[in-house]
């Protein structure tokens, strides 16, 4: 905790962003209502904490069973002898106060709360929330939840939650309240190749919420990049002052549903949230510095493209294409986000002129026009890059081979054939590893859209994992990278805004500290 001098609410927020520590890096763990059965919830988490690589103790607490999955078990945390740092509770929702108080009186700091029936239901839900909530603050324990499905922190190999799958350590944070959607987020981005720092499922938000995981977040060393998906907040000004402060540090992508009528009825049903008017909620991201992604997806591509990315200075963009129909597609998305398409200059002119065919058109997309024996991409990017002309180069056709069937492997295919198709990959991994030298490079970014993408893992894509295993983001579309773009591009200005970046346009981290 900071010392100084602030005022009495800051330092609460201070030590609820610690008690936080304990939910993500606990020493030992109580599971109440573990289970045998692996067809309960609490038989999942617990198998779930077992299989995935917990360091700490586990407790499994059930008064039905003498252990739980080889691992003894206690009729009530208070006959724990040990300390307890956390609390893992699935049991139903009419007996959670009273587990609360029993956690209290073992002196426990923390609680994830899985189980629902509460603030989401309505009326009688409210009041067992309230109820918890009180007996938990009376003891001062913070609480995840409730009607979530837990949290993962990868690095500690930690996964108190439903899912089977079990992200790798990264460096996005995710916070949804939405349990399913914090799963699809994490495996989405495992296609790209990219783990995650925590996955936090809040739940109803009945006591941390938005405003704490902000803040937590953004004193994390292992989260370089914020993921939220929202369905509503309970105090609008507290969460976009936390916002704010944290983009500053750290992007933060935000999925907010329930913009429509229709989406902030089943948002109330599903979580208690209350969804306003989503043109206000827009207004006040782009004050905020908020990164606003309309689906999935594009959330996904979004907190890939910031983990590494170089922001650009500006919005002028030069696509280079080996085909022209993906040039002509990247242009109109260029177009349609604000972004520009300046012509080259004489100077670049004449340098391309050298490497390229007599045929070729001197314009912005570069189309390469499938010269072979001439100049390609590692020859014409650093020519781009270096030309002045450009705040970044989008680069189109990495993993071409691939998207064709593959004679490597085909027995019916002859001995030649298999051959040349080889060294045609062989060229595109050389490729890859000269891509990956020139990322960052010049301080520019250098996106790169490749079709066969989300392929990659799944198949063995050589030449893709390549790029991919170096933190190198490859675009599936050309939306894809004109939105990534664009998004660079704001959060440049943004920031530039603000006062935040370093005096040679870099950034890195605020120039100013900002006050907590």
């Amino acid at each position: 905790m900071r010392t100084g001098k602030t005022d009495k609410k800051v330092w609460v927020m201070n030590e609820r962003v610690e008690k936080m520590e304990k939910i993500f890096s606990p020493r030992s763990v109580a599971l109440i209502g573990a289970s045998n059965n692996v067809a309960k919830w609490g038989g999942i988490v617990a198998i779930n904490l077992i299989l995935g690589g917990f360091k700490g103790k586990l407790y499994p607490v059930n008064p039905k069973e003498a252990s739980v999955h080889g691992v003894p078990a206690f009729a009530s945390v208070k006959d724990i002898q040990d300390e307890i740092d956390l609390a893992v509770i699935i049991v139903p929702a009419a007996g959670v106060p009273d587990i609360i108080s029993d956690c209290v009186d073992k002196g426990i700091g923390a609680a994830v709360v899985i189980t629902s029936g509460f603030g989401e239901l309505g009326e009688e839900g409210k009041g067992l929330q309230n109820e918890m909530l009180r007996r938990a603050r009376a003891g001062g324990m913070v609480l995840v939840g409730p009607n979530g499905q837990g949290i993962a922190a990868p690095e500690s190999k930690f996964y108190p939650w439903f899912p089977t799958f079990r992200p790798d350590p990264g460096v996005i944070g995710i916070a949804s309240q939405s349990g399913g959607i914090s799963t699809e987020l994490s495996e989405q981005l495992a296609e790209f190749g990219f783990g995650c720092s925590k996955v936090i499922s809040t739940g109803n938000c009945a006591d941390l919420s938005w405003p704490d995981y902000l803040a937590y977040f953004r004193q994390d060393p292992s989260t370089k990049v914020v993921l939220l998906y929202m369905e509503g907040a309970q105090d609008g000004r507290a969460f976009f002052r936390e916002a704010k402060k944290t983009a500053l540090e750290k992007p933060v992508i935000l999925i907010k549903s329930g913009r429509t009528q229709e989406g902030g009825r089943a948002a109330s049903s599903h979580t208690g949230s209350m969804a306003g008017s989503d043109a206000v909620f827009d207004g006040v991201c782009k004050q905020a510095g908020l990164i606003r992604a309309k689906t999935l997806e594009e959330a996904v591509v979004l907190a890939a493209a910031f983990v590494t990315t170089p922001l650009p200075r500006g919005r002028r963009v030069c696509v280079l294409t080996g085909g022209g129909g993906q040039g002509v597609l990247t242009a109109d998305a260029l177009a349609a986000r604000g972004l520009t398409l300046p012509p080259l200059s004489e100077a670049t002119v004449k340098k391309l002129r050298e490497q390229l065919p007599a045929w070729w058109h001197p314009n912005n997309p570069v189309d390469m026009v499938a010269g072979l024996g001439y100049g390609g991409p590692t020859e014409i990017i650093p020519i781009l890059m270096e030309s002045d002309d450009f705040d970044g180069i989008i680069f189109n056709g990495i993993g071409w081979i691939y998207s064709m069937v593959d004679p490597v492997n085909n027995p019916q295919e002859t001995n030649m054939v298999r051959k040349g198709a080889q060294r045609v990959i062989d060229k595109e991994v050389e490729l890859s590893h000269v891509l990956a030298e020139y990322s960052g490079k010049w301080g520019l970014p250098l996106l790169i859209c490749s079709k066969v993408a989300r392929l990659a893992i799944r198949r063995e894509y050589e030449a893709i994992l390549n790029l991919l295993q170096k933190d190198i983001m490859l675009y599936p579309t050309a939306h894809d990278v004109v939105n990534v773009f664009s998004a660079l591009a704001d959060r440049y200005e943004f920031l530039k805004r603000e006062g935040a970046l370093r005096a040679n346009g870099e950034h890195s981290r605020p120039l100013v500290e900002t006050a907590e």
